[in-house]
């Protein structure tokens, strides 16, 4: 009889913390499996209803495309109440199509820290924490305390005007100066990290900064280099975060 090992439950715990669902090249991050072996565990986390899966809607660039979250045994394991389970389960399900990519994006740069990193505290944006945040004005995609430093994440997939994110990026650096970031995160470093689609979107972005606490990257950089590697551009230069990676078990 096959028994779940430590990689499962942390995708258990990703799962119910900080990701509704994940990908199956995001799970495969986290198994530190291969692609082949990766689909054969999820086939058994599927068949015995550690595993719920959804899939997206058929579109050219999804077609029959899953997304994978805690199925019922997974959410007694980490030790959720079987009734919460129903809405927890329809919010997955009635998730609107046109929010997948980026909420998965989202929850990529959060893998990211978990994985390579030592994540302290991740509040992502259903948090109401921004709505009790009345001097605010901003939902960020989320905020992570790391062991090093804390940021604000913004993931940029070219949807959106210059004009929408200067706005934002205002509404950022007033947070900061009025003395409401402090007040909220007491001791934590102020940051907005920024992540692009391209270098060519980020000089456009640079071009409506006034703050060298934004820090801009492209997605595709980020994901494949170490977490403290120095491609941050910012108004006077190029920045590493102050990541203190994980030890090697």
């Amino acid at each position: 009889m096959r028994q779940l090992q430590t990689r499962h439950i942390l995708l258990f715990r990703i799962l119910r913390d900080h990701c509704l669902f994940l990908t199956r090249a995001q799970i495969e991050r986290v198994l530190t499996l291969a692609t082949r072996s990766t689909n054969k565990e999820l086939v058994w986390l599927l068949s015995e209803k550690y595993l719920g899966r959804r899939y997206r809607a058929d579109t050219f660039g999804h077609f029959q495309t899953p997304v994978y979250y805690l199925g019922t045994l997974g959410w007694q394991i980490v030790g959720k109440p079987m009734d919460d389970y129903k809405e927890y389960r329809l919010r997955i399900q009635r998730r609107a199509e046109h929010h997948m990519d980026h909420r998965l994006s989202i929850y990529g740069v959060f893998l990211k820290f978990i994985l390579e990193g030592e994540v302290k505290r991740i509040i992502d944006s259903e948090d109401p924490t921004w709505q009790e945040a009345i001097n605010f004005g901003n939902v960020p995609d989320g905020w992570i305390e790391f062991k090093g430093g804390s940021a604000f994440i913004e993931v940029d997939r070219d949807t959106e005007r210059p004009t929408v994110l200067q706005n934002k990026f205002e509404k950022y650096v007033a947070f900061k100066e009025s003395g409401g970031y402090r007040n909220l995160f007491p001791d934590c470093a102020f940051k907005v990290l920024v992540f692009a689609t391209t270098e060519e979107r980020i000089e456009s972005l640079e071009q409506i900064t006034s703050s060298d606490d934004i820090w801009f990257c492209t997605m595709e950089e980020f994901l494949r280099e170490p977490l403290d590697h120095a491609h941050w551009f910012a108004l006077r230069g190029f920045y590493a975060l102050p990541a203190i990676p994980k030890k090697e078990v």
